[in-house]
């Protein structure tokens, strides 16, 4: 029946194709072909699920929304598919009006309720916790017996360091930080770029290599090839809101004012500390550059080769 059924869906998509003069359109027949690869067996699932850990400060609110927005069965932390839609054009009315929109509301969906939801219809999954939740829901295929595949952000660790550096809760548990950049100790001065930390040991540790697929992306390229990425795997929502309205959780960084970059010594003594030292940062290392990472074609084929992309 799956073999009738593939057969059917591509002899219709070559019409569909014909008749709107895009057959000559590789890019259209093959996503069709692609689409079907990755959906026929499962009534519209992805074949897969996939996991996106949200690490604290590398654009994942935004997107686990725009991906909420594009494409059905999201289940996110910040943010559902079934009702994006109108959540989004809330956060437009908000922003009309002249006021800001944050993560709030239906873009902002608390642990309890995630759970209570359950995840057995969701093909992509993106939550902000403790880095072995996922080994307990789904590792080693546990969950339906399906198998998820780990999506990991990547930033340039300083960057990274310092956007964490400008982070603060209104509840007080986290506030801005500024590095100690005349410290009198190299001990001293790690103590520093620690306080920095917004969860970054707790999200990711190396024990989720043992029980997943993981992958990462470039934080740079997250709105281009991850996202072309995830087109060829999920079903693309019935309506898409026309842009997607960010919702801001950081004050603008001030970075004439953050003492590393005026610093060569300490650019490379940090970068090489975090690389050594934290588990999230030393993966994002030995991944970028390779065939695991997502949307970076030529890494893929560089290290088919056998070679090395500079990161």
């Amino acid at each position: 029946a799956g073999i009738l059924f593939a057969a059917i869906y591509s002899v219709g998509v070559f019409e569909l194709g014909r008749e709107i003069g895009q057959v000559e359109s590789s890019d259209f027949f093959h996503r069709q072909l692609r689409s079907l690869r990755e959906l026929q067996d499962c009534g519209g699932h992805a074949k897969k699920i996939f996991g996106h850990v949200h690490m604290a400060k590398t654009a994942g609110t935004s997107i686990n929304g725009i991906a909420a927005n594009k494409f059905e069965r999201v289940c996110g932390h910040k943010g559902y598919s079934y009702d994006a839609y109108k959540d989004n054009v809330h956060a437009a009315n908000i922003a009309q009006h002249g006021g800001i929109p944050i993560p709030q509301g239906r873009s902002r969906v608390m642990e309890p309720t995630m759970e209570d939801i359950g995840f057995d219809d969701c093909d992509w999954v993106s939550n902000e916790i403790r880095y072995n939740w996922w080994i307990t829901k789904f590792g080693d295929d546990k969950f339906h017996h399906t198998p998820l595949e780990m999506h990991v952000p990547c930033r340039d660790p300083i960057d990274h360091l310092m956007s964490q550096c400008n982070y603060a809760e209104p509840s007080g548990k986290f506030v801005k930080q500024d590095l100690d950049c005349d410290a009198a100790t190299d001990e001293e001065y790690f103590a520093s770029v620690r306080k920095c930390f917004v969860y970054v040991n707790e999200r990711y540790n190396h024990d989720l290599e043992k029980h997943f697929d993981v992958k990462c992306y470039d934080f740079k390229n997250q709105f281009g090839g991850y996202l072309d990425y995830l087109s060829e795997k999920l079903e693309d929502r019935r309506y898409e809101t026309e842009e997607y309205v960010r919702r801001e959780t950081n004050d603008p960084r001030d970075k004439e004012s953050e003492c590393i970059w005026k610093r060569p010594d300490l650019l490379e003594k940090t970068r090489n500390y975090l690389i050594n030292n934290v588990d999230y940062y030393g993966f994002c290392d030995k991944c970028l550059g390779t065939e695991n990472e997502i949307g970076n074609s030529e890494a893929a084929v560089v290290a088919k080769r056998g070679n090395s992309v500079s990161a």
